[in-house]
């Protein structure tokens, strides 16, 4: 019986095991260094992105509308120059002279044309490189405020939970502004896929200058799109620069220490 005592008194638990104890200072740390990096995006570099993507959304001619009446050309690269098939002509299934020459009849080898190629649009395609850097920079500036004030949110109590409130409907907060982020890449992959399949079609049949038209116009929306977009990460930034400084107090202190009424 003493033994048995014994070695219960020699029993640790295991949140005092060292390796716990290692885990929980580790944690701590990167706690603090997340906080830090938190408060420097809300309080200096949501600030800073807001006035500049307005200076950009002002300022720069990339980002204005499309005039309503602006016309271009599609730029379209004529085939090249007939070139001779190394596999004796049966490429795409177009039987000629190498397959001739495989009889034993001499014969120089299929020639044909290459594929016709068309060109982006450089302007959208400037627009949605810029753009998606900025929306990755402001995924990952959210993500670290996110776990930052999730990280702050208190054990679960009875009573005393508005701070917590606040602290969830900003979290919310974040996560549409993430998920907007997410459909404006989404959008871009969805305006090259339709301009493809029009393209195609505008060679496929070159009399109907419907397609061509439907590509002058898909390109024309796709620029306000973008403009539109750009306005759209400006605003997230505002939105969660003033929900976060507004309520700072209670993302950082969620349960105050005064006695509530009738508790």
């Amino acid at each position: 019986v003493r033994m048995s005592k014994v070695k219960k008194d020699k029993e640790v638990k295991p949140t005092d095991t060292p390796a716990a104890k290692e885990g929980r200072e580790r944690v701590g740390d990167l706690r603090a260094r997340i906080a830090t990096e938190a408060q420097t995006i809300v309080h200096e570099l949501m600030p800073q992105k807001v006035l500049e993507l307005t200076k950009m959304i002002e300022e720069d001619p990339l980002w204005r509308y499309p005039d309503i009446n602006e016309t271009y050309d599609i730029k379209i690269e004529e085939p090249s120059k007939k070139r001779k098939l190394e596999d004796g002509g049966k490429a795409r299934g177009t039987p000629g002279k190498g397959a001739a020459a495989e009889n034993g009849d001499a014969g120089t080898g299929d020639l044909v044309k290459s594929d016709m190629v068309s060109e982006v649009n450089e302007t959208i395609m400037k627009q949605q490189m810029l753009l998606k850097k900025e929306i990755q920079q402001c995924l990952q500036h959210v993500t670290k405020v996110k776990i930052w004030i999730q990280l702050n949110i208190p054990k679960v109590e009875d009573g005393n939970n508005f701070g917590v409130s606040v602290q969830e409907e900003t979290v919310n907060e974040l996560t549409r502004a993430e998920d907007t982020s997410f459909a404006l890449l989404d959008s871009m992959n969805k305006y090259l896929m339709t301009r493809a399949k029009l393209v195609s079609r505008m060679f496929k049949y070159p009399g109907l200058r419907d397609y061509t038209l439907s590509v002058q116009e898909t390109d024309r929306k796709e620029r306000i799109n973008m403009s539109l977009s750009l306005n759209d990460l400006r605003n997230n930034y505002c939105i969660m620069y003033d929900t976060i400084t507004k309520n700072l107090e209670k993302i950082n202190n969620p349960r105050s220490q005064v006695n509530l009424p009738f508790t």
